[in-house]
């Protein structure tokens, strides 16, 4: 049977905390789940490098950028439209629902999966999603959440139809706060039996699996000692943060994209974590179905028992109680059996 390279679940690289409270910052613009089927991504603003300029985080603030809290940027790109063109809000039905589509030129999502949308890019993909800079603390954790699933007509362990994602400053300080994925690809969204191996067809082709979503979520702090315009002195005002998504054109025009929640928070009682502020912590990563969807109260509470889920599960996310033999995840930790 064939063999697949897979992204598995990782811990927290954090100190234990007696409790973190975290508070929902994400700008209102980000909640496509709520959003009209068709309404594209909102993006507002063009650069043709592939950097956002950083000055531009110091416009932000009231600025016509805006929307709802939130702004998305382009990079390597000098018309917001033609980014944009490629996305929209679809419907897939059942416990999914509707969620935010990057929908390459070439892609079969839309015969496979039964939905309809215009979107269509035949191009790479970078984008900029930043946080609110009116409500974005300094000198103190942030959290970024992204939940998504991806789509494509072959499926590879290795085609990386997203190059990298960053979770860093919004004036492209990288010696300050920033974290980066590597390498996610359409051949760590396919089927698994309950021993934890690749489901294949007739012709020994992995199939895709609608259900098995990747939980990324990633901490960084966010500094208030920036450089000025000058380079040259720093300033206290308000910076967002930004997560940073790049989609080369080969895997992308072929493959469909699904986010199904972006969630940025402000992070309480975490200031005391061991680690370097000039860094992120570890990411936290997991492949399972979607969680019931909730509404969201503002605050939430976690513990630190919360931070690892205990338990055995296989690679789809699917709890196991009498694990044999296979590749199983026990208290967050990838076992051979």
């Amino acid at each position: 049977m064939k063999k697949i390279l897979l992204i598995t679940a990782v811990a927290f690289g954090m100190n234990a905390m007696a409790q973190e409270v975290l508070t929902d910052i994400t700008p209102k613009a980000y909640d496509w789940a709520h959003q009209e089927v068709g309404t594209r991504m909102n993006i507002c603003h063009a650069d043709a490098l592939w950097n956002t300029d950083f000055t531009f985080s110091w416009q932000l603030g009231g600025s016509e950028y805006v929307e709802d809290g939130g702004c998305i940027t382009a990079n390597a790109c000098s018309d917001p439209n033609d980014y944009a063109k490629g996305t929209a809000v679809v419907d897939l039905g059942g416990d999914i629902g509707k969620v935010m589509a990057i929908n390459g030129a070439h892609s079969n999502a839309q015969e496979v999966l039964g939905f309809t949308t215009e979107a269509s890019i035949d191009d790479k993909m970078q984008i900029c999603i930043f946080t609110n800079p009116d409500n974005t603390p300094k000198d103190t954790w942030l959290r970024c959440k992204i939940v998504l699933n991806i789509f494509s007509n072959q499926i590879s362990s290795s085609d990386g139809i997203i190059n990298n994602m960053y979770w860093m400053s919004g004036d492209n300080d990288n010696l300050g706060s920033w974290f980066t994925e590597n390498l996610i690809s359409s051949g760590n969204f396919i089927q698994y039996d309950e021993e934890g191996d690749p489901i294949t067809d007739d012709e020994e082709n992995y199939i895709y699996d609608q259900n098995r979503w990747m939980t990324f979520v990633v901490d960084a702090w966010n500094r208030s000692d920036y450089e000025g315009y000058s380079k040259e002195e720093t300033t206290s005002i308000d910076i967002p943060m930004k997560w940073k998504i790049w989609m080369p054109q080969a895997g992308l025009v072929n493959s469909t994209i699904f986010i199904k929640e972006i969630k940025f928070y402000a992070i309480e009682g975490a200031n005391d974590k061991d680690t370097p502020t000039s860094c992120a912590d570890h990411p936290h990563i997991s492949f399972g179905p979607l969680e019931a969807d909730t509404t969201p109260t503002g605050i939430e509470t976690l513990t630190a028992n919360d931070q690892l889920t205990e338990g055995t599960f296989n690679l789809a996310g699917q709890r196991v109680e009498n694990a044999q033999h296979g590749v199983f995840i026990v208290n967050g930790k990838k076992v051979i059996r």
